[in-house]
């Protein structure tokens, strides 16, 4: 039997038609519509300050709440760089570079090649979202690469929106801030109720089935999603600039293996290979190429991380585990493997001028979101918005109330755990009302906040640095995938509490 005459085929082609079609709808819109995610950043600033102003503070007020909150979130800015930082050095480093290279020549097709990329992103956001973020970018360019190289026409805007999805699953994973400030007393604010200062496990609530098997749904149906919306018409290819520079980082790579990814600028360039044959070496120039000494600070970093995670007040504790993972933890074990992946003191602080270009972004625009935080809680605004939804919530309908709440905060205060702190009690003090788990309230924060992440392009900044596509390029598509995760999220949510 053809493929014409077969109904299924039929079917099949009309489900992934249909839903190109919508694919195509979105982006058509916020090709339109979606401004540079600074002009975002003022927007939300002007209508957050509107909105304080129509709750009955006065402008003075505003303004002081703004102020008040403007410059609070920096030490957790500062740990957020560095673990963007860590892992775009990783990302980009020859080992993981190669290991990549092999893997963006897997697909064969349009909807393989977008399946793939949010496949292997959302796969690495588990471990990190840092990581999920550079690696999605990093797998778009490439695998755009390698189909440009076997003749087959792949939609880049959509390969880097399959890349970004990576955000909508690290909440699953490893670095839910939510989850790992919970995990450590020591990390809990004195804002917090009583009967949550001791703390929720990771087994609670990373390891809860509920977790688990919403993750594992989306991160199965997303990347399908994904291939199902590549256009028919209308491709735009991989930008001859980009493939001109993966050309020449492929050359230089295969014409001299220890080269960095990436041309050394000035001096540094010009003396490598007398530096290969050790001709000319000054005591500067043996120190900064040493791979000794630059492995050798790795032990440090890798100290901090396995006593974080296998020892308690000095003593061996294997069943400590996961409760030792926290950002500071997690932010070792990625400088530790930095370190390593780089070898020598000059080549990883070459990279890491290129890795801070690439968050420079996201660090200009920190302290106006710290300053929407700052409306949001200083002035009640926070508390208002998520009341009024949690006040008709029932035990039935919390899990999608709560999740459509913090999804609607996170475009705001589009970081996890400064939104946690924000909005953390209130969701703890309703879920405990309404005779639910705490673990609940986690759950509906670090599930339903990352969803958000599609249509706020904040975390897209370092993304789009890579890909050079502007926020307006992906977003109409992953809006379309924020729409599955929501059902995905929810129903499993329901179905393990609402029920």
């Amino acid at each position: 039997m053809t493929s014409e005459s077969d109904p299924s085929t039929g079917s099949l082609q009309w489900i992934l038609d249909r839903v190109g079609g919508i694919g195509e709808w979105f982006s058509e819109w916020s090709l339109k519509y979606i401004p540079d995610p600074y002009a975002i950043a003022i927007l939300l600033t002007l209508v957050t300050f509107l909105a304080v102003l129509g709750i009955g503070e006065g402008p003075g007020d505003a303004l002081g709440a703004w102020s008040g909150g403007v410059w609070t979130l920096l030490p957790f800015m500062a740990t957020l760089a560095v673990l963007l930082m860590m892992g775009d050095a990783i990302a980009k480093s020859p080992p993981v570079t190669r290991v990549l290279e092999r893997i963006a020549a897997v697909p064969s097709s349009p909807f393989t090649a977008v399946a793939f990329t949010a496949f292997v992103a959302m796969f690495a956001s588990l471990i990190s979202w840092a990581l999920g973020l550079i690696v999605g970018a990093t797998m778009a360019k490439r695998v755009g690469y390698e189909m440009k190289q076997k003749g087959i026409e792949v939609h880049y805007p959509l390969l880097v929106a399959a890349g970004y999805t990576s955000l909508m699953a690290y909440g699953h994973g490893l670095t839910s801030s939510a989850a790992l400030i919970m995990a450590d007393p020591a990390l809990i604010p004195e804002t917090f109720p009583d009967y949550a200062v001791e703390g929720i496990p990771l087994s609670r609530t990373l390891g809860h089935p509920a977790n688990l098997l919403s993750g594992f749904l989306v991160v199965v149906s997303v990347p399908l999603l994904m291939g199902a919306m590549h256009p028919k018409s209308g491709i735009v290819e991989l930008p001859d600039t980009v493939e001109e520079e993966i050309t020449e980082l492929i050359e230089d790579v295969e014409s001299e293996p220890p080269l960095p990814e990436r041309p050394l600028p000035g001096r540094l360039r010009g003396h490598w290979r007398e530096l290969r044959r050790g001709e000319g070496l000054t005591v500067a120039d043996r120190l900064n190429n040493s791979r000794l000494l630059g492995l050798t600070i790795a032990l440090f970093p890798a100290y901090y991380f396995v006593d974080a995670i296998f020892f308690s007040a000095g003593q061996l504790s294997l069943a400590g585990g996961l409760a030792g993972l926290t950002l500071n933890s997690i932010n070792a074990f990625f400088l530790f493997v930095a370190i390593v992946v780089w070898t020598t003191p000059i080549r990883l602080v070459e990279q890491m001028k290129q890795s801070v270009q690439t968050i420079s972004g996201i660090i200009f625009q920190f302290p106006f979101y710290a300053g929407i935080a700052g409306l949001l809680t200083g002035t009640g605004l926070a508390e208002v918005l998520t009341r009024s939804l949690a006040g008709v919530a029932t035990p039935l309908t919390w899990p999608i109330i709560g999740i459509v709440t913090t999804g609607i905060t996170n475009i705001f205060i589009p970081s996890g755990g400064g939104q946690w702190i924000a909005q953390g009690p209130i969701l703890l003090e309703t879920t405990r009302e309404l005779g639910l788990p705490l673990e609940l309230a986690v759950l509906i924060e670090m599930l339903g906040d990352q969803l958000t992440n599609m249509i706020q392009p904040f975390w897209a900044i370092p993304l789009l640095a890579i890909a050079n596509l502007r926020a307006r390029d992906i977003i109409g598509y992953t809006t379309v995938a924020m729409i599955l995760g929501y059902v995905v999220v929810g129903v499993t949510l329901t179905l393990f509490f609402g029920l």
